[in-house]
């Protein structure tokens, strides 16, 4: 019997770490966040003072508008965002327009760039003095309304309507016509197709991007710090931050905030699967979708759609970027010199911004491995389990995806600061390299998830037959199999880790800086030159790595 109990135990040790690890990482400092916000002095063996910063929330009134035009703004970037990304997915998927690889390409180079780094070439392109002048003076009606909440949220959706539009091209590539031809034969309108056969369809795609865009529209710090402050738009994570930041530091609303904001963002996680599940369509078998043909207006109509998008959320701002990175100095008339000097200064030997930049390109390989190396183990261990730990442990690794990164990043804050903790690595680079890997460990199991379930267990157990231990296994058998996709994973955490902000602001420890804080902090402090430099630098180490990426990858 001691034996059987061994052998049940050693079958069930791997699940058991993996899900010790997960609870730890990040089951422990949302537990934490919590508790922090229902007694403010938790961390000092207190329960004095229970609800007293939700008490403030609702007799504040300030705070309860600004949860209201959050969740606007959230649901306006959303609206916006359906509205420029569904007419691209379709003419990628379902029309034989010319050219659809640029097209899709013109969608990508948007989910690359940063929000923030978008908001910033918009300030550069529409403030008073600055590139919109110079090219053709702008209109104060056009200026005023950019300072506003659907400015704010046009430049959010354009940074985030590419994942609608590429969710929405993969579900209509694989649904046959024939069933809008039935449709159509049976005397259907263009409009009675669309909404009895096509939308059901699709609205598992279009849910599921929607709350993509509107999580992340809800989480966003860049965004909201930089223009929503010139904007008078006060938005939640950027209060976050603040009140975190900002000297008085007020824990309590800062985390009772936090606890809101995580709960807003389960809450539309289970209203968008409640309402996929009342207008899903049912499944049917994938199939090749014929391409409707289009007259030379509508190829024309349909590539203007997609090229002024492109135009703005891609051309526009880059070329903002670029220009103020490489221009001597701007506030006179005309167009100013163009320099090279910022980029000289940005690779200066032991300066703050090579410094910022090794830093960044360190923690980013380093996240990047630990998530392919951890996810993909996690990720293996649980499709080849079962029982209820199971469901324990896939509901753990999905909590960094559902919970908003400025919330993830202020229980990291509670739970390793504190006073029980023997570990001191609160205020040091290590503590933002758990960051990262806390909160992009599930695009690695997602990846490895996915692969995984695909793989046939017949070699893992004719190798354990055989006598190979687990670690043979995995290494030998799972682990060539899994490469393609831990290698997608790598790419995709490491491009995230280079741009990542509201982590990087409030985990990094005084006087070190990574990209993203060194471009903030500098455009806050008037060098924007210096700051778009290094944003140009960041995104042309990114753009290497991605086409060296697809290079590796071609047989």
């Amino acid at each position: 019997m001691i034996a059987a109990l061994r052998r049940g135990l050693g079958r069930r040790l791997p699940l058991l770490l993996c899900a010790a690890l997960l609870a730890l990482a990040t089951g422990y400092p949302v537990l934490l966040l919590f508790l922090q916000s229902i007694f403010p002095d938790i961390l000092g063996g207190s329960l004095a003072g229970a609800f007293d910063a939700y008490r403030r929330i609702i007799e504040t009134p300030e705070l309860g508008a600004m949860i209201g035009t959050s969740l606007g703004w959230a649901g306006a970037v959303t609206l916006v965002s359906w509205v420029f990304g569904i007419p691209c997915g379709y003419l990628l998927a379902r029309t034989n327009l010319p050219g659809k690889l640029w097209a899709r390409m013109s969608l990508l180079i948007p989910i690359m760039t940063p929000p923030y780094i978008l908001a910033l070439s918009y300030v550069l392109v529409m403030q008073q003095g600055g590139f919109g002048d110079v090219l053709l003076p702008i209109p104060n009606g056009l200026r005023a309304w950019f300072f506003s909440f659907w400015g704010v949220t046009v430049v959010m959706a354009l940074a985030s309507f590419g994942y609608v539009a590429l969710a929405v091209e993969a579900t209509l590539s694989t649904l046959p016509r024939r069933l809008e031809d039935a449709a159509t034969v049976l005397g259907a309108s263009w409009r009675a197709r669309v909404r009895h056969v096509l939308l059901p369809l699709t609205v598992p795609a279009i849910l599921n991007s929607g709350l993509l865009v509107f999580l992340e529209a809800l989480s966003n710090f860049g965004v909201p710090a930089v223009l929503g402050t010139r904007s008078n738009l006060p938005l939640l994570p950027a209060e976050i931050f603040y009140l975190v930041t900002s000297w008085p530091l007020d824990l309590a609303l800062a985390t009772s905030l936090s606890s809101l904001l995580c709960l807003l963002a389960l809450m539309a996680l289970y209203g968008k699967r409640c309402l996929a599940q009342w207008m899903a369509g049912g499944h049917i078998r994938p199939g090749t979708a014929a391409l409707q043909p289009l007259s030379r207006r509508w190829i024309w109509l349909g590539w203007g759609w997609i090229g002024g998008l492109f135009l703005f959320s891609s051309v526009l701002p880059y070329c903002a970027m670029v220009l103020t990175s490489l221009a001597e100095s701007w506030g006179g008339d005309g167009f100013p010199p163009l320099t090279l000097k910022h980029y000289v200064a940005l690779f200066e030997p032991g300066s703050r911004s090579l410094w910022a930049l090794a830093t960044s390109l360190g923690l980013s390989v380093a996240a990047a491995t630990l998530c392919v190396v951890i996810g993909g183990y996690i990720a293996y261990v649980s499709v080849r389990s079962s029982g209820p730990l199971r469901h324990v442990l896939d509901g753990l690794a999905t909590l960094p995806r559902v919970i908003p990164k400025i919330v993830v990043a202020v229980g990291l804050i509670l739970a390793w600061n504190a006073p029980w903790i023997p570990l001191n690595i609160y205020n040091t680079v290590w503590m933002l390299l758990l960051a990262y890997v806390v909160i992009y460990i599930t695009d690695a199991l997602n990846y490895a998830n996915s692969t995984v379930r695909g793989m046939s267990p017949n070699l893992e157990h004719a190798a354990t037959v055989l006598g190979a231990g687990r670690y043979t296994v995995f290494t030998r058998i799972v682990l060539p199999g899994l490469r393609p996709a831990l290698m997608a994973a790598w790419l995709t955490t490491f491009i995230v880790c280079m741009r990542e902000l509201v982590a990087s602001v409030l985990l990094l420890p005084p006087g070190v800086d990574v990209t993203a804080t060194y471009i903030f902090n500098q455009f806050e402090q008037g060098d924007i030159a210096a700051a778009m430099a290094m944003a140009t630098v960041t995104i042309v180490i990114s753009t290497i790595v991605l086409v060296g990426f697809q290079f590796r990858r071609r047989p």
